[in-house]
């Protein structure tokens, strides 16, 4: 009976792990989703030529149609809410292709913060991008999504 309890209590186990895995049907976007997204959010949010070159080269100016344009990237790709902040699991997935999942944790983990500072959404999804920015996820993001 000892094997039994054993068992029983493994299957519950695992069917915890399934559900939870379940509620999440978040996927890896690919670079043509992304791009799809990216471009949505710019009919959205219109970007001047020369915000066009920053983009290039993923190296934003501190703008509120480039916040707006953050949010709506993020909001669109699912790795943010604007009511609960990043969501640090899909962004450690999807740059595990390019990066190594330990690295990734660490950097999410130090850039996204739960804005304790209470400030509007764009400026928090910008404070995030801002510090992705200084560190090896930036270069890697263009191996992910490549050129819009």
């Amino acid at each position: 009976t000892q094997t039994y309890f054993k068992m029983k209590y493994f299957i519950v186990i695992l069917a915890a792990v399934v559900l939870a895995q379940a509620q999440d049907d978040w996927k890896i976007k690919s670079a043509n989703e992304v791009n799809d997204i990216r471009r949505e959010c710019h009919k959205e949010h219109p970007f001047n030529e020369e915000l066009q070159k920053h983009e290039e080269v993923l190296r934003f100016p501190d703008e509120d149609v480039v916040r707006n344009y953050e949010v709506c990237v993020f909001t669109k790709w699912g790795v943010f809410d604007p009511e609960t902040g990043f969501k640090k699991d899909r962004l450690v997935r999807q740059f595990e292709p390019v990066l190594k999942r330990e690295e990734i944790d660490e950097i999410i983990g130090r850039c996204a913060d739960k804005n304790e500072q209470g400030s509007p959404i764009d400026v928090y999804a910008s404070r995030i991008q801002r510090c992705i920015d200084k560190t090896d996820i930036a270069p890697n993001l263009l191996k992910v999504i490549g050129k819009l």
